[in-house]
C-alpha cells in the first residue's frame, strides 16, 4: 500500500506561543502569548522570530500547532 505523505512546511508561518506544561518554558525575552514568525525547524524545534530578536524554541510551546499544516 502506497502512502501519501505531505511534508509540512511551518516556515512563515505566524503563531502565537505559550509554555507548555511538559516543562518547556519560553526562553528569556519571549513573552506568553507573543505574537511568532517561524524562520526555520529542526525535530522538535522551531527558530522563531518576535520584534526583531530569534528564539530556539520547543515545538510543543506553538499553540495549535495543528492548524499551521494547511
Amino acid at each position: 500500500m502506497k502512502m501519501n505523505r505531505r511534508r509540512i512546511n511551518y516556515v512563515g508561518k505566524i503563531a502565537t506561543v505559550r509554555s507548555d506544561y511538559e516543562g518547556h518554558p519560553l526562553p528569556e525575552g519571549l513573552p506568553e502569548g507573543a505574537r511568532i514568525r517561524i524562520i526555520g525547524f529542526d525535530i522538535g524545534h522551531f527558530e522563531v522570530e518576535h520584534q526583531g530578536r530569534t528564539f530556539k524554541i520547543s515545538m510543543s510551546c506553538v499553540e495549535n500547532l495543528h492548524q499551521l499544516w494547511s
